[in-house]
């Protein structure tokens, strides 16, 4: 059976991009899936309205256009991510609507955590709930996550993680201990967009309160972006945030703490994450980032805000809300090089008991094979959804008898 797998490829290194690139490496085996792709030039240029991006995604919509009246025989299900922005949103309303007009079977996928404040500030709420209601499959992170979507069936909602990068297991599997710094320093890592709303700001005024006397240093790595467009709500203003950053370092004389690396890729990521503890990520709004999954599968400890489906793998003593820079100080200032290296190494076990990429895989087969079920397919009673194990720092991991 073929699938229309409906996303975009990096660069830039979101997280649908990196998701929709590990399903079609995961896929060359099985060879079910045809790609449509959908990308972006870069981030700063996703949900903003011009004539480059509307002329691009006319294109886009004329490509899956003729991929749906070319492979009507062939295929019989859709796959399609969902947008947090208008300009994404109205094209998935059309692609849902078009997809349905052709007799598919359409399967969206949602990898954010806040879809419902984008609903209820948006001017198509009538449009965007009634193409949602025409899904015959909305997979989500965490069951936590149905609450986003109450105008849709709750029996077409169902839990799908996201899959650590082929790449990264590739890169990562042979490592069964990572040799980290051997300094009592501790070195933490935050990767992502360099932005107020990403938690950058966050992260360096909580740095700013630690005692002078704490050993630490900090490696960023990103996009530097100064334009928020989907995180609005917070009362404050999300932008600017590489220039908040830079004044909070220069007034607390920081900067030969930190380290801006720009984005960085293959073996220099590699190196980066080798020579790290911990990875914090304070976001206002997050799905399951993969950047939390590459972090605990290289053996780091996680220090993230309680967002999105970020609990599911997280214990919550190492989350703290959004905005809390106290708490998040205090996670830091509790933080040592000997707990990280112990927390990192029950990490790694806890990502390979469900988010490696054909764990999820197949996964994914059972949920197309239930809403379409080939010849001689034998339906589950139920599909299973893995869930990581909790266990403390230092504990043995289970084994299953």
């Amino acid at each position: 059976m073929k699938v229309i797998l409906v996303g975009p490829l990096p660069p830039p290194y979101s997280g649908p991009e990196m998701v929709t690139q590990t399903l079609l490496e995961t896929d060359k085996p099985l060879g079910q899936y045809i790609h449509v792709n959908i990308s972006s030039p870069s981030n700063a240029t996703k949900g903003h309205w011009s004539i480059a991006a509307l002329w691009r995604v006319l294109r886009q919509t004329s490509l899956f256009a003729w991929v749906l009246w070319t492979q009507r025989k062939q295929s019989h299900i859709v796959h399609l991510p969902l947008s947090q922005s208008t300009t994404g949103t109205l094209r998935d309303v059309l692609f849902i609507r078009l997809a349905k007009g052709f007799g598919y079977l359409v399967v969206g996928q949602f990898h954010g955590g806040d879809f419902l404040r984008f609903y209820w500030a948006s001017r198509f709420q009538k449009l965007i709930a009634r193409a949602l209601a025409q899904l015959d499959c909305l997979l989500v992170f965490d069951s936590s996550l149905f609450k986003q979507f109450p105008f849709v069936k709750r029996e077409i909602l169902q839990v799908l993680v996201n899959p650590v990068p082929m790449k990264w297991v590739k890169h990562w599997s042979s490592l069964r201990t990572v040799p980290r710094p051997s300094s009592r320093t501790l070195v933490i890592l935050f990767m992502s967009h360099l932005s107020v709303a990403k938690g950058l700001v966050d992260l360096i005024e909580a740095l700013s309160r630690l005692p002078s006397k704490e050993q630490w240093e900090l490696n960023l790595a990103g996009e530097i972006l100064d334009e928020e467009r989907n995180v609005l709500w917070t009362g404050r203003d999300m932008n600017k945030g590489w220039d908040k950053a830079q004044a909070i370092i220069h007034r607390h004389h920081l900067a030969e703490r930190i380290h801006y690396h720009g984005v960085v890729t293959g073996e220099d990521k590699v190196r980066l994450f080798q020579h790290s503890h911990v990875l914090v990520l304070p976001s206002y709004s997050e799905g399951l980032p993969i950047v939390i999954l590459e972090a605990m599968y290289a053996g780091l400890a996680v220090i993230a805000s309680d967002v999105g489906a970020i609990s599911s793998v997280v214990p919550r003593s190492f989350l703290h809300k959004p905005g809390d820079v106290n708490k998040l100080a205090d996670l830091l200032r509790e933080m040592t090089v000997e707990k990280a290296q112990n927390i990192g190494q029950n990490n790694r076990q806890i990502v390979e008991q469900g988010y490696l990429p054909e764990q999820v895989m197949s996964q994914l087969q059972r949920i197309y094979h239930n809403l379409y079920p080939p010849r001689n397919y034998r339906s589950p009673k139920g599909l299973r959804v893995v869930r990581p194990h909790r266990m403390a720092p230092g504990k043995p991991f289970p084994r299953r008898s």
